[in-house]
């Protein structure tokens, strides 16, 4: 399905080739380069780069397909360029003499005149060409993984991840009811839907912070509707102490001491950088009653020897699971990171559980799909440890059981309902 879009400057494809090229080539992502820009990013720059990374391997393919000899390295700029405009010859509802002459424009900007006619060339080809398009478009490894671990859900997964992801909000009930906070919204023009939980809400068409409804003021965030039923699954008292182990930027945190004000909570986080954002949004949200340590939770040198009653693990993963939201994943992630983090995943589990006192709580997260970040780890954790952490039971309104935890999928066709992928395990310190 095409994306229709209004007439497009020759600045927005130069900008949108910079910005892929800090991806493919110098392997930014795409948070990354949108940081590192310094010119505003116009919403068709980012349609661009996003939707080229979405095609990425089919529209590849079909480059090369035409190209008499690969692009040079140093004119890989020159290559992100091709990339944007055959997505846009493509997938946009722009007509396509009108992404041809604007995308062979657009090597003036690159400071690449000689390379107009290149461009030119490649692009009437795939006009005029049928190449076939390769399947899925994720990389083969990927493929393999989702169809061994999903036989039967696959390829509503593979679908599901080249769609863009709805815009879901948490309503910070601390400051504003979810139904007042709504009809500020609609008062603002700004639609919005219930989702799976109260403070849950999902709007009908993505909108900047920038024109988010008391974003500023801290009545809202971002946040996908999976990630936001952490509170749902370890419920505390006033008297809780709780660690969030890789606490950075702090939305799972935020939303537990908006459902519970009370707990005594500690964020951790190795990275000094990332706390600093953790503590901008907390002075947004108006949170200032939990400790902040930054160390490495695959050690105990920050750790005083104070067991906590509940940790909670949000480990760093492959982010399979959020594909729709970020996704030059598939270009930049290998079967060899998910092995990697699988690795680095177990050894926070096994020392962070030394924390935790007799009778308390862990609960491991991942935003991914793949069973060797999810219940490979915890099982691997369980053999470990003797047998001596409780599975807990785990049931929510979306998704599927699995041996160890709780799998949510992107591929509920309802907007409203649909959430990233997201793993959650709960183990219970029974000694």
């Amino acid at each position: 399905m095409k994306t229709k879009a209004p007439a497009v400057k020759v600045d927005d494809r130069v900008q949108a080739a910079r910005l892929l090229h800090q991806v493919i080539t110098v392997g930014c992502t795409t948070d990354q380069a949108f940081a590192r820009t310094t010119d505003p990013i116009s919403p068709l720059s980012r349609e661009m780069v996003y939707g080229s990374l979405r095609f990425f391997f089919s529209i590849t393919d079909q480059i090369s397909a035409v190209l008499h000899k690969p692009i040079e390295h140093k004119d890989q700029d020159l290559w992100a360029l091709l990339i944007v405009g055959t997505y846009q010859l493509q997938r946009m509802r722009i007509p396509p003499h009108a992404a041809i002459n604007e995308t062979v424009g657009a090597c003036e900007g690159l400071g690449k005149p000689w390379a107009k006619g290149l461009v030119n060339a490649v692009l009437r080809k795939l006009a005029l060409e049928k190449i076939p398009e390769r399947t899925f478009d994720h990389p083969q490894w990927m493929l393999d993984l989702i169809m061994a671990d999903y036989p039967e859900q696959a390829v509503d997964i593979f679908h599901a991840n080249n769609r863009q992801a709805p815009m879901a909000l948490r309503v910070n009930r601390a400051r504003i009811s979810p139904e007042a906070y709504r009809n500020k919204l609609a008062e603002a023009g700004i639609q919005a839907s219930p989702g799976w939980l109260p403070e849950t809400l999902v709007l009908e068409a993505p909108v900047s912070t920038e024109k988010l409804v008391g974003f500023a003021s801290g009545l809202v965030s971002i946040q996908d509707a999976g990630a936001q039923f952490v509170p749902e699954l370890i419920p505390l008292e006033s008297t809780t102490r709780l660690l969030d182990a890789c606490a950075a930027p702090g939305g799972k945190l935020f939303h537990l001491l908006e459902r519970y004000p009370g707990i005594d909570a500690t964020a951790l986080d190795v990275s000094t950088t990332r706390l600093k954002q953790l503590d901008l949004q907390a002075r947004r949200l108006g949170h200032d009653t939990f400790t902040t340590l930054q160390g490495d939770a695959s050690n105990l040198e920050w750790w005083e020897g104070d067991a906590f009653d509940v940790v909670l693990i949000d480990a760093p993963c492959s982010g399979s699971g959020t594909i729709r939201r970020h996704p030059d994943i598939k270009v930049l992630r290998g079967a060899k990171d998910v092995k990697k983090y699988a690795e680095l995943q177990l050894a926070l589990v096994e020392n962070l559980w030394r924390t935790l006192r007799p009778g308390g709580t862990l609960l491991y997260c991942t935003c991914s799909l793949f069973a060797e970040e999810n219940d490979k780890v915890v099982n691997s954790f369980l053999q470990l440890s003797g047998g001596a952490p409780q599975v807990l039971e785990i049931s929510l309104p979306v998704g599927q059981a699995t041996q160890f935890g709780w799998q949510l999928l992107p591929t509920d066709d309802d907007p409203k309902k649909t959430t990233d992928g997201f793993y959650f395990s709960c183990l219970k310190k029974t000694v």
